[in-house]
């Protein structure tokens, strides 16, 4: 199948459709015999991550955990990966937590791109996945709405619900896997051997070019911020990273999205983000020109939010800036604590330095147009 010729191709506001988006084009069924298939982005099929997660399951890595936390409404699987060093799996380890989601909008593909791509970078043999791992635990859910997935929807679940819109009160039998989701992290956020220091959901976006965050506003300056400082570490590492693009906000319609409801469960120790990345391109940091993006470059994307989280950590003192030869996440102890500690200065007196740079007194770094998810 070739592509539509451009001067066929329309991008544009509809007032028959509520003034959103249409894109309309012009295309020639001339083979009655063949079967047509159309993509808005590169598609990423509920079939195809099964059958990646089944083989990153027969490889035996044991600092990789498959479970299945649940079902869905047509008893599809909620996968949950935890990737960790396995000393701080036993009952004793106290765990600082990274709990990263994705795809609960099924038509965002980008979104499973970039989570794989995280994913086989904290599996890999790379030396910064090795710190990763030693020092905090990963758990990734890459699916969260696997019955609108397979059934080809954009943006809504079987029930035809925006699951990113009832993280408030999900309902067992009509958001079973948001229900199972949010269970499960209040339950680690109860538990004496978990610590949540990060929620991130992985969405993509339709207008708005490179990769950006969207985060929550805070009436106290210091807590305002400590979260713009990650997003200024990944902008230093991502070059397809936008500030300008990224974004915090507690609008009122947006209260039953994951990142406003969680803020308002956990304490202030805990970060809530939604990383965003565009369907279509990005404008490049370091030349300024503007590149499509390809299934390899959402897979850096998802790489490079790995990379900083060490960042983040090694600002936070908690894992050192040297690495430390044979230590492992359970027995790290002094000042930078195990796979919890925390180090003597806390969260906040440690990442001072960056709080020139990356804080700004409106709660965000720049226009940061288009829908918050």
């Amino acid at each position: 199948m070739g592509p539509a010729a451009p001067k066929h191709v329309y991008y544009y506001r509809c007032p028959e459709h509520r003034k959103n988006y249409v894109l309309s084009f012009a295309f020639c069924f001339d083979k009655e015999d063949d079967v047509y298939q159309f993509a808005y982005c590169y598609p990423y099929t509920y079939t195809r991550l099964q059958a990646y997660l089944d083989s990153l399951e027969r490889k035996g890595l044991d600092y990789v955990q498959r479970d299945l936390l649940g079902l869905s409404v047509q008893q599809r699987r909620l996968d949950l990966l935890t990737v960790s060093h396995p000393d701080n799996l036993t009952d004793e380890a106290q765990k600082r937590v990274v709990f990263i989601t994705a795809r609960v909008h099924p038509g965002e593909t980008p979104a499973s791109f970039v989570c794989q791509g995280l994913i086989d970078f904290l599996v890999s043999s790379h030396p910064i996945a090795k710190q990763l791992r030693d020092y905090l635990v990963f758990k990734i859910i890459p699916m969260l709405n696997p019955d609108g997935v397979y059934l080809g929807n954009y943006r809504c679940s079987l029930m035809g619900f925006d699951l990113n819109r009832h993280w408030q009160e999900p309902s067992p039998w009509a958001h079973p896997t948001i229900y199972a989701c949010k269970k499960a992290m209040i339950d680690m956020y109860n538990s004496k051997d978990h610590d949540i220091d990060f929620f991130c959901d992985l969405h993509a976006h339709s207008t708005l070019m490179n990769g950006f965050m969207y985060g929550n506003t805070f009436d106290d300056p210091d807590k305002q911020e400590r979260q713009n400082v990650f997003p200024k570490l990944f902008q230093q590492n991502a070059e397809d990273f936008s500030l300008t693009n990224t974004n915090f906000n507690r609008d009122a319609v947006k209260a039953g999205t994951g990142r406003r409801a969680l803020v308002g469960i956990f304490d202030d120790s805990v970060l809530c983000y939604t990383l965003e990345v565009s369907f279509f391109s990005y404008m490049a940091n370091s030349s300024g020109g503007t590149l499509p993006y390809t299934e390899e470059g959402y897979a850096k994307l998802g790489r490079n939010l790995a990379r900083t989280f060490l960042d983040y950590y090694k600002v936070q003192s908690v894992i050192p800036s040297m690495p430390v030869a044979g230590a492992t996440g359970k027995s790290k102890g002094g000042g930078s604590g195990g796979a919890s500690g925390g180090g003597a200065g806390g969260k906040d007196s440690s990442s001072r330095y960056l709080m020139g740079e990356a804080s700004s007194s409106a709660g965000r770094f720049g226009s940061g147009g288009g829908r918050a998810k």
